[in-house]
């Protein structure tokens, strides 16, 4: 059976990790719980037809900074350390969608991903899990690449999820919607992509190995042709909620072939 017919109305939500932890530079490990459970009490007034991911923060890319992962380069206990407090802040978000009645299903990456000529993924048990009711979660993680192990980022997951399952949405509950010049940019397309790309190289600030705004930019533009894309606050209560509804929030990437 086609996993595309059977995920059909998909949503696709990813949680930033400046979101749900602290990613100031140097910061190892802190997670931001009354947030993560805000979100979660949005999760729960429409969690039907949902896949979750959420980035890692300061669970993750703090450790990957320390060892030196990135580029190619990697050790043992280096991605053990970084997989583990991945895993950690999973379980974080897990309890706190079962505690508003949810039943989230854990799925981490290093142990059932794989990037090789693409990223390699048993789609089908995904599927399996959002029609039996489940709500799969995933995170950034490190995972077995071409030559050893690679960072895999959550809006990497993400995109590669919309595209798979021909999702309907697919929402971005960053720190920000997408902000040029000091003012947010209430769509993204193609007349205007290439300069709020230049725009955004010049972003400075937080800890960040996986590209920071120019980058989740970057990796949604194809499945941006297929799906509604929004990039919002999720540090705005009510955003997520409204994203799970079909409302529009912060910016919506749209652009045709």
């Amino acid at each position: 059976m086609k996993t595309e017919l059977r995920l059909k109305g998909l949503k696709i939500l990813k949680i930033g990790g400046a979101v749900i932890t602290d990613k100031s530079p140097g910061v190892f490990d802190r997670a931001k719980m009354d947030t993560i459970e805000r979100i979660a009490k949005e999760v729960a007034t429409n969690p039907s037809g949902l896949i979750l991911i959420h980035g890692v923060g300061s669970f993750g890319h703090p450790y990957v900074e320390k060892y030196g992962l990135k580029n190619g380069r990697w050790n043992v206990k280096g991605v053990a350390e970084t997989h583990l407090a991945c895993e950690k802040l999973c379980c974080m978000v897990c309890s706190a969608l079962a505690k508003e009645g949810l039943n989230p299903a854990p799925i981490h990456p290093f142990t059932s991903f794989r990037i090789g000529n693409r990223l390699e993924f048993d789609a089908n048990f995904i599927a399996e899990l959002v029609d039996d009711g489940f709500v799969p979660v995933l995170h950034g993680d490190m995972v077995r690449s071409f030559d050893g192990y690679a960072v895999l980022s959550g809006d990497r997951i993400a995109a590669e999820l919309a595209k798979t399952f021909g999702a309907e949405k697919l929402g971005f509950a960053s720190d920000t919607a997408i902000v040029v010049d000091g003012r947010i940019v209430e769509e993204v397309n193609n007349d205007n992509v290439s300069l709020v790309l230049k725009k955004l190289e010049k972003e400075t600030g937080k800890s960040d190995v996986t590209g920071g705004m120019r980058g989740k930019v970057l990796s949604v533009l194809e499945v941006a042709r297929q799906s509604e894309v929004f990039i919002f606050s999720g540090l705005e209560p009510g955003n997520v909620a409204k994203f799970l509804v079909g409302e529009k929030v912060g910016t919506k990437i749209r652009l045709w072939k």
